[in-house]
């Protein structure tokens, strides 16, 4: 039995959509007791929005909710009212972290900005994770993963110089930011731990996504020169790109890093003419040349199966390797099957949600499906808080707890 290094520690968790709950989920899947806030009145987006199980249609089943918030609980209070607050005041008391991904002054108009939460408890941790940060002139901008790839110049370097940007494809800082954001959170339960004083803790998902520039930034503040879109080309290797195989929309992508990977690469491909021009033996002459070359490489991959190029060309060391899609991740990939978890869902579905990428021990985290909304409200308010059924139905009856 894994022994979870968090265990003990409880987060009262604002967080709604993506990054946030992922974020918590890192904590939950190490052993924090995280209760998830919610409410009827605002039902996080990532409920209803995203992929739901053949013939179902609920805030319970959406795919994209279970895979971010394993191991948590869930309670419903209704924040737009005096008593509402005065229950969530009550569960700050026994909480060691708040977090939140809302815009900048939502916690605060609840009356649980940081300044409140610590006249509750004094060694609180508060993380807030707002799109653009607390300050500044775009403090108040919300956006989703789409909106701060955007910003923070990824998507203006995806795609062709010829081109218009295309994006990545994919919300890729709400998966990314999370992992900055528990790190911080991890650290400043340590820091207590030292000193006994809590903390606060801010994490703008703009500035988190900017980090995941390769050496474009780098190259602007040096030199001030925008670097243009490169499509699948890079500055220190030539070829390197993506190149079409057999079937339809089939691909294998190839990286030709020094003059002996060249050289192996024209013998697979038996265009050894092209290995014994001497204006293609180094990086500067193959660039100059490297439509010719692609269209080359073209012509042979095209014939072939591509897990087969990717074969032929790894066993004389020239870096290749078929593209994947997502069937097959999930179909073929031997590796994969380890790395989701099926559960029966008691509404009636099959619901699959991915392991976090590490072992603890040789051993994969456990992991117990996400909550349905506000399934945890008797066990959290009777028994965490110590109310009486009676005080929990009076609160029910009110609409304070849902």
């Amino acid at each position: 039995m894994i022994e979870l290094p968090l265990k003990g520690y409880r987060v009262l968790d604002f967080c709604w959509l993506i990054a946030g709950p992922l974020t918590t989920r890192l904590l939950a899947d190490l052993g924090a007791e995280v209760i998830k806030v919610e409410s009827l009145a605002r039902i996080d987006r990532i409920r209803e929005a995203g992929v739901q199980p053949p013939d179902h249609l609920s805030p319970n089943t959406n795919g994209v909710f279970n895979d971010c918030n394993t191991n948590k609980k869930s309670i419903t209070v209704n924040l737009g009212s005096s008593a509402g607050i005065a229950v969530i005041t009550e569960l700050v008391r026994c909480s060691d972290v708040v977090s939140a991904n809302f815009t900048p002054d939502r916690m605060q108009q609840w009356g649980l900005g940081y300044g409140d939460l610590r006249t509750l408890r004094p060694d609180v941790i508060a993380i807030d994770m707002p799109v653009m940060g607390k300050d500044g002139p775009r403090k108040n901008w919300g956006a989703y993963g789409n909106g701060i790839v955007a910003m923070a110049g990824l998507g203006g370097l995806t795609g062709f110089p010829d081109r218009p940007p295309t994006g990545l494809g994919t919300l890729h800082s709400d998966f990314t930011t999370p992992y900055f954001g528990a790190l911080q959170i991890m650290s400043a339960l340590y820091q207590r731990e030292q000193t006994g004083e809590g903390q606060y803790l801010e994490l703008a998902q703009y500035e988190a996504a900017i980090h995941l520039l390769d050496t474009e930034l780098v190259e602007y503040l040096a030199n001030a020169a925008t670097p243009l879109r490169r499509g699948n080309r890079a500055t220190d290797y030539c070829p390197h790109g993506v190149f079409p195989c057999a079937g339809q929309d089939r691909w294998v992508t190839i990286a030709v890093r020094d003059a002996i990977e060249w050289r192996a690469l024209c013998d697979v491909i038996g265009r050894l003419d092209l290995a014994a021009r001497p204006d293609l033996e180094g990086l500067v002459g193959r660039q100059a040349s490297e439509d010719e070359i692609e269209a080359a490489i073209s012509r042979w991959t095209a014939r072939l199966d591509r897990w087969q190029v990717a074969a032929l060309l790894q066993a004389r060391g020239v870096p290749a390797g078929a593209v994947e899609d997502v069937a097959d991740l999930v179909e073929y990939d031997e590796g994969m099957r380890d790395h989701f978890v099926g559960f029966d869902h008691p509404e009636g579905a099959n619901i699959l949600v991915q392991n976090e990428p590490i072992l603890w021990d040789g051993e994969r985290l456990p992991l117990t499906r996400a909550p349905l909304m506000g399934e945890h409200n008797e066990q959290i308010f009777l028994d965490l808080l110590g109310w009486s059924s009676d005080e929990l139905a009076e609160h029910v009856v009110r609409g304070v707890i849902s």
